[in-house]
C-alpha cells in the first residue's frame, strides 16, 4: 500500500483559494502525478486544497475525489499560558513543549491542559479514525499500532490536504506525536509525502515513510524539465 500526501499550492488565506503562483505550482504538480497510477483521490473540503486536487484530477479522465472533513486544516487555537496568546497547534514555542513529557506521547500530548482545552483529543480521533476507515477498503486493519493485512494490495492512493492535517495522518501511521512532526518537519507548498506498508511480514504490517517534502516537480519546472500546462 503506498499513500502520497499533497499540500496545496500556495494560498489565498483569507479567501481559502489559490494565488495565481498557486495555480501554477497546482499545475506543475499536477504534471508530475499524471504518471503515478493513483487509484483513489481524498481531498480537504477547504477552497486551496480542493483546488490543488482538481488540476491532478484533469490528468485522470472521469476521476473524481471524496471530500473529507478530517483533511480539513488542522485550525484549533491554543492558549499560551506563558503569554496568554491564542496560538495555532504548530507554534509551540520549544521551550515550552519541550519540557513536557506527554507532548511526545501518540495518546498523550492532548492531555495537556492546553491542550485539552483547545479540543485537541476529539480533532486529532477524527484524523486517525479517518485514515483507519480508508485503509480498511484496502484490505488493512488497524490492530492497536500496527495494521493486519486482510489482503495484499500494492495501491497507491491519493491526500490532498494542508501541513496541520498531513503531519497528524502521518503522525498516525507512524505511532508517534503529531507535536514532533508539526515541530520537526516542514512542508513547503505541494510538496509530497509518501508513505509506504513494510510487507515484510505477511500478515502484519506498519507504514514507514519514503519522502517528505518532496518539492522536486519545481525545481523540474525552473529547469526547464517539467511543464506547467
Amino acid at each position: 500500500m503506498r499513500i502520497l500526501i499533497m499540500r496545496h499550492g500556495e494560498p489565498d488565506y483569507v479567501k481559502d483559494c489559490l494565488t495565481e503562483k498557486g495555480k501554477e505550482q497546482a499545475e506543475i504538480l499536477a504534471n508530475r502525478l499524471a504518471y503515478e497510477n493513483i487509484k483513489a483521490f481524498y481531498v480537504s473540503p477547504m477552497g486551496r486544497a480542493q483546488e490543488t486536487c482538481a488540476a491532478t484530477l484533469a490528468k485522470f479522465d472521469g476521476m473524481q475525489a471524496q471530500t473529507c472533513q478530517w483533511l480539513h486544516e488542522f485550525d484549533l487555537m491554543w492558549v499560551n499560558p506563558k503569554s496568554g496568546s491564542k496560538e495555532m497547534t504548530w507554534d509551540v514555542p520549544p521551550d515550552y513543549w519541550t519540557t513536557f513529557p506527554e507532548f511526545f506521547e501518540k495518546d498523550g500530548w492532548y492531555k495537556n491542559p492546553a491542550m485539552h482545552e483547545a479540543g485537541m483529543e476529539e480533532r486529532i480521533k477524527a484524523v486517525g479514525e479517518g485514515i483507519d476507515e480508508v485503509l480498511r477498503r484496502y484490505g488493512l486493519e488497524r490492530e492497536d499500532k500496527h495494521y493486519r493485512v486482510k489482503k495484499k494490495c500494492d495501491d497507491t492512493i491519493a491526500l490532498f490536504c494542508h501541513f496541520g492535517a498531513m503531519c497528524a495522518v502521518t503522525a498516525h501511521l507512524l505511532n508517534i506525536s503529531p507535536m514532533i512532526v508539526w515541530q520537526g518537519f516542514n512542508a513547503d507548498m505541494t510538496a509530497v509525502t509518501e508513505l509506504c506498508t513494510d510487507d515484510r511480514y505477511g500478515s502484519k504490517a506498519n507504514f514507514r515513510i519514503c519522502l517528505w517534502n518532496d518539492t522536486r516537480h519545481l525545481a523540474d519546472y525552473e529547469r526547464g524539465q517539467l511543464s506547467a500546462k
